[in-house]
């Protein structure tokens, strides 16, 4: 993948995510499908991910783009819990992941994706501070689904 190459999030995918035990919620797994396009003319992916019913079910719209002037990526992640996605997350690739950090009064949170042949892992992460270690909330395995 070339360096702003989002190609392997768009698509039609299904699997699992794993909410992890937290201060925030229990841990639970949940059945996920993620629809992924990509607008105007490549330059932006829009990606659908909806959870099956269950506890801690969140929903999301995560809008990603490459900045024209640094070349980083940006994640604008719209979800069910209302937090608005500003500033966006910002990063790029390293080492075969795509790894996005965005920072707030609440925290720092932490999203990388890892796309293969078959589809693509992710995980959030957050830490209240620089000064803390990375706490997985939720990760999740996608597998590429054929839409005919």
């Amino acid at each position: 993948m070339q360096p702003s190459d989002l190609s392997g999030l768009v698509g039609h995918f299904h699997g699992t995510d794993r909410t992890h035990e937290s201060a925030w919620t229990e841990e639970a797994e949940t059945i996920v499908t993620v629809v992924a396009t990509a607008e105007l003319d490549g330059g932006l992916v829009v990606q659908r991910h909806e959870q099956s019913p269950g506890p801690g079910r969140v929903s999301a719209l995560n809008v990603f783009m490459t900045d024209p002037e640094s070349g980083d990526v940006l994640l604008y992640a719209f979800d069910s819990l209302g937090y608005p996605p500003d500033p966006p997350a910002r990063g790029g690739w390293q080492d075969g992941e795509l790894v996005l950090v965005r920072e707030t009064t609440r925290g720092q949170s932490r999203t990388t994706y890892r796309p293969g042949p078959e589809g693509y892992g992710w995980r959030k992460e957050f830490r209240p501070s620089a000064r803390d270690a990375w706490q997985t909330v939720v990760s999740g395995l996608l597998t590429h689904q054929d839409v005919t």
